[in-house]
């Protein structure tokens, strides 16, 4: 029965490299798959990993889930892990536009994944996930201030849509 089988050709070398190259060379890939944004994926995705372990070393002598305990953490995880999946979504959609709100949803998507690393390291430290809040909130609140403008234009252009669609 292994002598029927052909090789696969996406797992070799060569197609592999060809397979990049023509995607590298698509403008789909040029516009929403900048190199700093593909370095913070993967720093976001390796950080919540490693706080994800380190939580399951540090209570693997409890009966107890550390998640079922923490249940205000956990709702905050999880609106975060949707909040930088969207915003991510959403930059992408912004890049490929070109639209000047680009920058805000970059923003979002950066501050939504540290909001879910900062959730995961209040469970496994508490003090250590305070302090760390405690300066995300600060560091939020400048960048909101510095975006207020954009923010704005945001909210007088989503409210002239809804008041021109509304049917009374």
């Amino acid at each position: 029965m292994a002598a029927n089988l052909r090789p696969n050709l996406a797992f070799q070398k060569d197609s592999v490299q060809a397979a990049l190259k023509r995607l590298a060379s698509s403008s789909v890939l040029t516009f929403c798959c900048d190199d700093s944004i593909i370095m913070q994926h993967g720093v976001f995705a390796l950080l919540v990993e490693t706080l994800n372990s380190l939580i399951q070393v540090k209570y693997q002598t409890t009966k107890a889930s550390p998640f079922d305990s923490h249940d205000v953490i956990m709702a905050v995880l999880l609106a975060a892990l949707s909040t930088y999946a969207t915003a991510s979504v959403a930059e992408v959609m912004l890049l490929a536009r070109e639209s000047p709100y680009c920058t805000l949803a970059g923003n979002l998507r950066l501050f939504a994944g540290a909001l879910a690393a900062i959730s995961l390291l209040s469970i496994l430290d508490p003090i250590l996930g305070f302090i760390a809040s405690a300066v995300w909130a600060c560091l939020f609140m400048a960048v909101a201030y510095e975006s207020r403008t954009e923010l704005g234009n945001i909210l007088r252009l989503v409210t002239h849509k809804l008041l021109t669609c509304s049917p009374g």
